[in-house]
């Protein structure tokens, strides 16, 4: 049965969406038999394989159109705080950390439903990956 709620016909944020299912792929990897510390610049990196501090200290403007890496965090943090709550104050590999989140150990993304009502969709039709 399709889901023809008044709910589920929602314009989402295309972007918000697509962010989503990087951070499920990057959940995914993470090994279940210890916990781990994850931040939105971790998952942008991997996702892109665009370092953060070049985007930093870069000067020259954006194309137009094209959204800022900013953003791209902030959607990344929302997703993030969706799943683990709420983000704390660590130091990793020397660094201090203003927003890292905690996966605990035996953490498994496939059991969790998604934030976004288009994944969600996929999520109870069985179709999502991961």
């Amino acid at each position: 049965m399709p889901f023809t709620k008044e709910e589920f016909l929602v314009k989402e944020n295309p972007h918000l969406v697509e962010w989503e299912r990087e951070v499920r792929k990057f959940l995914r990897k993470l090994s279940p038999e210890h916990e781990h510390r994850v931040t939105a610049v971790m998952v942008f990196e991997w996702a892109t394989g665009i370092e953060v501090k070049g985007l930093m200290e870069s000067t020259e403007p954006l194309p137009v159109g094209k959204e800022s890496w900013r953003s791209d965090l902030r959607k990344i943090n929302k997703a993030l705080a969706f799943y683990f709550g709420k983000p704390y104050t660590t130091w990793i590999m020397g660094r201090k950390v203003g927003k890292a989140y905690k996966v605990k150990k035996g953490y498994y993304i496939t059991r969790h439903r998604p934030m976004t009502l288009t994944l969600y969709a996929e999520y109870t039709e069985g179709v999502l990956n991961p």
